[in-house]
C-alpha cells in the first residue's frame, strides 16, 4: 500500500490517546493547570463519570484572549522558561494537555485576567476551533469538557462503570488536594457534594496536611499514622507513614508526591517495601502520604506522556535515604501498634455481652457466676503502681489466660499481649544487634547434639560453617550422613536444638545466592528468634510476665511480632464502662 501523511485531525486524535487513558486522565491535566494558575480555590463537577460533563472552575491568573486559540494548539505551554527542560517547576509543562482533550471532546473554555474588564470564550469541537467571543466572568478560568471520546468510540468502549470512573476521578483529586493543602478544593459529582475542604498557609503544612487526611479517611486513619520529617542533603523527607501493623492488601492508600507531583515510581515503591519487610507480611502494603522534594536539576520529569513517572539523578542515594528514614522513624515508634485490633476486640465483645444479655433474659439466670479458673492472678494490685504506668505504657501483668497471653493493666485500660510474638520481636532485635556488633556469645553444649540429615545438605553444611559461627551456632560435619551441634547462641538456651538446626539449614539452603547479605542475616536471625522465644502453652511467673512487657517498652518496632502481626491489643477503659452501660 502507498505510504501517505495521516490528516492533522487523526493525528491529534491518535495523541490524545497517550495523554488522556480516561475522563480522570482530563480531570488531573486540567486541576494541574489551576494549580499552576496559582489558584485559590478550584471546584470541579462531574456527571456520569466524566463522561457526559467534566467542569473545572478555578480563580487562578486567567488566560489573555490573544492567547487563547493557541492554548488550544499542541505543543503550546507558558511553563517552560528558556527552553530549559531541567528546571521546570510547574505541574503541566508538555503542551498537549487543552489540545489532547479539544481533539476528544466538546469542550468550552472562558477566562478573564486583571488586566482586562471581561473574559472571553474559545470552543473546540472534536479539534476544530471556534472563533473567540467575549463573555461575563470573574478572574480565572471555567474548562467545561462534554462527551468525552465521542469522537473516538473505541476508547469510550474500554471505559468501565459511570461508578468506577467516579471513583477514579475522586482518588485523583484526593491526591492533588492532599498535595495542595494551601488551596481549596471542592468535587461534586452528579450534584452531590463529595467533598469541600478548608485551606491554610503552607508555613502551617504538617497541620493542614493532618485536616486534610481525617477529612478524606477519617480520624482512625489519622491516628494509626506516624508523623515524618526529615532532610538528607538535598532531600526532604516529610509527611505521615503508617505503623506497620496498620497496613492494606495493596497499595490504593499510599500516596507520594515528588515536588507536589502524583507520582507512581518503582524507586520508591521498592524503598518503602524494603523499608517495611522486617515488619509485615510479605502481600500487605503499608499506608502513608509521603513527600519527597528535592532540586529541580535532580529528577528528570520529561519522561512519560502522563507525567506520573520520573527519573532520579541518584536513585541508589534515594533508595537509600528513603528506607534510612522510614525505618528509623518506626523505630521512634518502639512497642506502638494499631488500634484497628482493639476495635475489632470491642465489637466481638460487644456482641457476646448483648448475647449474654438476650441468653440471661430467656433463662432468667441473673445471678450466674462465671468461671474465671483458667486466669492466674498475680499479688500486684494498680494501687502499688498507679504512680509509674506513664513510665511504663504497657502496665503491669495481672494475669495470664490460657498460657498464652498476658493480661496487663495500664493507665488507660487493659492490654492484651501474645507471649511468643512479642518475645519472638525481642529476641530477633537483639539477635541483629549483636550480630552486627560482632557480640553474639555463644553456649558450649555439655553434651553435643548429633543430628541426622540427607547426605546432600552435608556439604552445604561445610560450605556454610565459618558463616553460621558468626550467629553463635557451631557445628561439624560427623560421619557421612549426620552432623554435631557443638555451640548455641546464648540467647537461645533451653530451645529444641534438634529442630533449630534443621531448620537453619534448610533456611541457608533456600536462600538464593543473589539475596543481599542484609536479607540473608535477617531470615536466619528470625527463624532463631522464633526458636528462642516464650512458647505459647508455658506458664510464666508474674516476674517474667512484667520482664517481657519492660523489653517491649525497650526494644524497637515490638508492637509487631517478625511475621507483621500484632503483639498486643490495647482497650481503653472507657470503651469498655460503656461495654457495661457505665457510660
Amino acid at each position: 500500500m502507498k505510504i501517505r501523511l495521516l490528516s492533522k485531525s487523526l493525528i491529534n486524535k491518535i495523541s490524545a490517546g497517550e495523554v488522556l487513558e480516561r475522563p480522570a486522565s482530563a480531570v488531573k491535566e486540567l486541576v494541574e493547570n489551576s494549580i499552576d494558575a496559582k489558584a485559590k480555590n478550584i471546584k470541579l463537577q462531574i456527571r456520569r463519570g466524566g463522561k457526559a460533563e467534566i467542569t473545572v472552575i478555578d480563580d487562578g491568573h486567567g488566560i489573555i484572549n490573544s492567547d487563547l486559540k493557541i492554548s488550544v494548539q499542541k505543543h503550546s505551554t507558558s511553563k517552560i522558561f528558556d527552553n530549559n527542560l531541567n528546571k521546570i517547576s510547574t505541574l503541566g509543562f508538555r503542551g498537549e494537555a487543552l489540545s489532547s482533550i479539544g481533539a476528544v471532546s466538546k469542550m468550552k473554555i472562558i477566562s478573564r485576567t486583571e488586566d482586562f474588564d471581561c473574559g472571553y470564550e474559545i470552543c473546540v469541537d472534536s479539534g476544530n476551533v471556534s472563533e473567540i467571543r467575549p463573555v461575563n466572568r470573574k478572574v480565572g478560568t471555567t474548562i467545561i469538557v462534554k462527551d468525552i471520546f465521542f469522537s473516538t468510540p473505541a476508547r469510550l468502549n474500554f471505559l468501565r462503570s459511570e461508578k468506577y470512573e467516579n471513583f477514579l476521578i475522586k482518588k485523583i483529586v484526593q491526591k492533588l488536594a492532599l498535595s495542595n493543602v494551601t488551596i481549596n478544593f471542592e468535587l461534586i459529582i452528579d450534584d452531590k457534594i463529595i467533598f469541600k475542604t478548608t485551606c491554610g498557609k503552607e508555613e502551617n503544612f504538617d497541620m493542614l496536611l493532618r485536616k486534610r487526611i481525617i477529612d478524606f479517611f477519617g480520624e482512625n486513619f489519622f491516628s494509626n499514622l506516624l508523623l515524618l520529617n526529615d532532610k538528607i542533603q538535598n532531600l526532604s523527607l516529610r509527611g505521615f507513614i503508617g505503623l506497620p501493623t496498620f497496613h492494606n492488601s495493596n497499595k490504593s492508600n499510599q500516596f507520594i508526591f515528588v515536588n507536589k507531583r502524583v507520582i507512581s515510581d518503582n524507586t520508591i515503591n521498592q524503598g518503602i517495601r524494603f523499608a517495611y519487610r522486617d515488619f509485615m507480611a510479605y502481600d500487605r502494603h503499608p499506608q502513608l502520604i509521603l513527600f519527597l522534594n528535592l532540586p529541580y536539576g535532580d529528577i528528570d520529569i520529561n519522561v512519560h506522556p502522563n507525567k506520573n513517572e520520573v527519573r532520579f539523578k541518584d536513585t541508589n542515594f534515594l533508595r537509600k535515604s528513603l528506607i534510612y528514614t522510614v525505618k528509623k522513624r518506626l523505630a521512634k515508634a518502639g512497642h506502638l501498634s494499631t488500634n484497628i485490633n482493639s476495635e475489632k476486640t470491642l465489637k466481638t465483645l460487644s456482641s457476646n455481652i448483648q448475647s449474654q444479655i438476650n441468653f440471661e433474659k430467656e433463662t432468667d439466670k441473673r445471678n450466674e457466676t462465671k468461671d474465671f479458673s483458667q486466669i492466674k492472678n498475680n499479688s500486684y494490685t494498680s494501687e502499688d503502681h498507679k504512680n509509674q504506668f506513664s513510665l511504663n505504657p504497657l502496665g503491669f501483668a495481672k494475669g495470664q489466660f490460657h498460657e498464652n497471653y498476658i493480661i496487663s493493666q495500664s493507665q488507660n485500660g487493659i492490654i492484651l499481649i501474645d507471649q511468643h510474638a512479642a518475645h519472638e520481636r525481642i529476641v530477633y532485635e537483639k539477635m541483629k544487634k549483636d550480630f552486627y556488633s560482632k557480640s553474639i556469645s555463644s553456649q558450649i553444649l555439655l553434651i553435643p547434639e548429633v543430628i541426622r540429615v540427607d547426605p546432600i545438605l552435608i556439604t552445604v553444611v561445610e560450605e556454610k560453617q565459618d558463616y553460621l559461627k558468626e550467629f553463635g551456632l557451631v557445628l561439624d560435619k560427623f560421619g557421612k550422613d549426620s552432623i554435631v551441634v557443638r555451640e548455641i547462641p546464648s540467647i537461645l538456651a533451653g530451645c529444641n536444638i534438634k529442630e533449630l538446626t534443621t531448620d537453619i539449614i534448610n533456611e541457608i539452603t533456600d536462600l538464593d545466592s543473589i539475596k543481599i547479605l542484609e536479607d540473608k542475616i535477617n531470615k536466619i536471625c528470625s527463624t532463631m528468634a522464633c526458636h528462642g522465644s516464650i512458647r505459647s502453652g508455658r506458664e510464666m511467673k508474674v516476674e517474667e510476665m512484667n520482664n517481657l512487657l519492660r523489653s517491649m517498652e525497650n526494644t524497637p518496632y515490638s508492637g509487631q511480632c517478625n511475621h507483621g502481626r500484632p503483639t498486643y491489643i490495647e482497650l481503653k477503659i472507657e470503651d469498655i464502662e460503656k461495654l457495661f452501660g457505665r457510660k
